[in-house]
């Protein structure tokens, strides 16, 4: 599948109004071709930092207000389509849980998708998961630093059966609580943070949630495993709910944020756990199915900050896989104590070639254009 838009969620702060602006990565941030990339690296002096300047966004395709004055809306997600064609299916939610949907594509907004049984907290890990044979995808939301006793932290969004979907009076999507993290039942348990996540598919097309956290001071809680469904011969579809957890070790995933499972090169990409740049990376977490952990990751310099002058500071990194091995990655940063917000934004792509002697396939990132957009009274929140 090939992205045709990336999806910029902005808020305004003056107004208090968030906008969605799709964008077009590939006219603005790659080149004709990798070669092109390659011609124009070489033939340009190499700078610490990106020089084109994005002054205008495009225009807002959709302007939401919070329900609530002064109000916010902690959650943006994509609801990844089932069609070739399509990315701009977009799940948000304010403070109080409640959730609605906007298809960029048709542009045409449901908003009484339902509520969630209890807010999430700011920016939520949500998970647009496939199960077998179903219609359409479920949005899995996780309180990314669940409190003590939050036994109601994380829970699914998912299509109404099909038998109900034709009353006026059934939403078309329900909300279902699930079991909390192991952890958060702990005696003793303090407020947690998961570091990192992402999600791995079986040969029957069931998927399993694999989340890292880490705990009070620091320390390593551990990586865990979410089981959303499991293959049942005896069941009409084949398949089952499970909504299971297990404890899968005492290692940590070696991503910061989301990783991401690209087929085409049965890799994990995602940003390097390692501070402060969390350069781009990939490994294999195949070997988590069977309880091993992961190798360490290859790691690619895809920004590199200014070495003088006020340190660059990432508070929000999002990767976004475009399809024939491009990806558009977007960084929010703030300039030291003195300095504003603003958020860089690369195109990259990464191409097959052979290593040594014994004709090993090995990964080369080659990257395509660079752009920088300050914030004054508008910043970029999401890119979806």
């Amino acid at each position: 599948m090939r992205r045709r838009f990336v999806n910029l969620v902005t808020r305004n702060w003056t107004e208090g109004v968030y906008s969605v602006r799709r964008i077009d990565p590939y006219r603005h941030f790659f080149y004709g071709s990798a070669e092109a990339a390659l011609g124009a690296a070489a033939a340009e002096k190499t700078e610490p930092f990106p020089t084109m300047q994005i002054k205008d966004l495009p225009t807002p395709c959709m302007n939401i207000v919070a329900a609530s004055p002064g109000g916010t809306l902690d959650t943006f997600a994509l609801l990844t389509p089932r069609a070739a064609t399509g990315d701009g299916r977009i799940i948000y939610a304010n403070t109080i849980g409640r959730a609605a949907l906007y298809d960029a594509d048709r542009h045409v907004l449901h908003p009484d998708l339902n509520r969630l049984r209890t807010p999430k907290g700011v920016r939520p890990i949500c998970l647009s998961i496939a199960h077998p044979g179903a219609d359409d995808d479920s949005m899995y939301v996780l309180d990314a630093c669940p409190e003590e006793g939050a036994d109601r932290c994380f829970e699914v969004l998912e299509p109404a059966p099909a038998v109900f979907r034709s009353s006026s009076l059934m939403p078309p999507w329900c909300s279902r609580l699930l079991p909390p993290p192991p952890f958060v039942r702990r005696p003793w348990y303090q407020q947690s943070c998961i570091t990192s996540f992402t999600t791995t598919v079986d040969g029957h097309g069931c998927s399993t949630i694999y989340i890292s956290c880490t705990g009070a001071g620091g320390v390593d809680v551990g990586t865990y495993s979410f089981e959303t469904a499991r293959p049942d011969a005896r069941h009409h579809l084949g398949w089952i709910l499970s909504d299971k957890w297990s404890h899968v070790g005492e290692w940590m995933l070696p991503f910061h944020g989301r990783a991401l499972y690209v087929p085409e090169f049965n890799l994990w990409f995602g940003f390097s756990a390692l501070s402060p740049c969390h350069h781009l990376c990939a490994t294999d977490l195949s070997a988590m199915d069977n309880g091993r952990q992961p190798v360490a990751p290859t790691v690619w310099e895809d920004l590199n900050p200014p070495a003088e002058g006020e340190p660059w500071l990432p508070k929000e990194l999002e990767l976004i896989h475009l399809g024939g091995g491009k990806f558009l990655i977007a960084k929010t940063f703030s300039e030291g104590e003195r300095g504003g917000d603003f958020c860089v934004l690369t195109g990259v792509e990464m191409m097959a070639c052979a290593a040594g002697d014994d004709r090993q396939q090995t990964l080369q990132m080659v990257k395509h254009k660079c752009a920088r957009f300050v914030f004054t009274d508008e910043d970029i929140q999401w890119v979806l």
